[in-house]
């Protein structure tokens, strides 16, 4: 609204001075419109450098988190360096529920921090201090100009339980081909475990039906599974450390 009085004004006082028939009604016209003109012009200027109008509102949103990365044994919340800086990072996120991953902002109006929580629920706590309009009346007056709703300063806070594990996308990569080939592994120890049970059981029992074969075949499997997911978790807390130990780029 502030343009559309400031253009009026500016007509009037190009017409005010320069159509009116009188001096008089040339000072009245021309110097009311002069006038109105150089307050609107103020109060965009006072809006724009000094947020004449406005005031500063904050609003907290928790969002509660779920793994970056897919793995069975360890929750994930990873991070990219910014411009290969070993401070500033930018977190990736899942929120929970969601397939799509999320970035923090990299901006200097920005702040990230993890801190742990004895809570079991990871929590991504976003805190904005953002330039609000006072009431209605300043929204409606400059509305099309300044800049609305401006961001002043912004925190996510990453409450993570003690079980998550930080680390950057690289070398969440690197964990992911490692723990793929020792599952490989895993994998075929499984099958050989049972092929070699199933074929002593079979030489000490030659007479063994099929349902007993089968029956034996998914018993070996549950047993040989378990250990396989002892293992695994045995072994994650060297891979997490050799994980670390991995370049953070790419």
């Amino acid at each position: 609204m502030i343009l559309i009085i400031l253009g009026l004004s500016l007509i009037g006082f190009i017409v005010g001075f320069l159509a009116m028939p009188s001096h008089r009604l040339q000072w009245l016209v021309g110097g009311l419109s002069l006038i109105v003109m150089v307050t609107a012009a103020t109060l965009m200027i006072g809006n724009d450098t000094w947020h004449w109008g406005m005031r500063q509102s904050t609003t907290t949103q928790t969002t509660t988190l779920q793994s970056s990365a897919a793995n069975p044994y360890a929750s994930l919340l990873l991070y990219t360096p910014v411009r290969h800086a070993k401070a500033e990072k930018v977190y990736v996120y899942r929120a929970q529920g969601q397939t799509k991953l999320h970035h923090s902002a990299a901006r200097l109006a920005t702040t990230n921090r993890v801190t742990r929580t004895t809570s079991q629920t990871a929590k991504l706590v976003n805190q904005q201090r953002r330039w609000t309009y006072q009431n209605q009346f300043w929204r409606w007056l400059f509305s099309w100009t300044g800049h609305h709703n401006q961001l002043v300063k912004e925190t996510n806070t990453f409450e993570l339980p003690s079980s998550w594990q930080i680390l950057s996308v690289t070398q969440a990569k690197w964990l992911a081909k490692r723990a793929q080939q020792l599952e490989a592994k895993s994998k075929t120890a499984t099958t050989k475990a049972v092929t070699e049970q199933v074929k002593a059981a079979k030489v000490a029992n030659p007479q063994m039906s099929m349902a007993e074969t089968a029956a034996l075949v998914k018993k070996v499997e549950a047993t040989a599974k378990k250990q396989a997911a002892q293992q695994a978790k045995t072994a994650l807390p060297k891979l997490l450390k050799q994980a670390r130990q991995q370049s953070i780029y790419d």
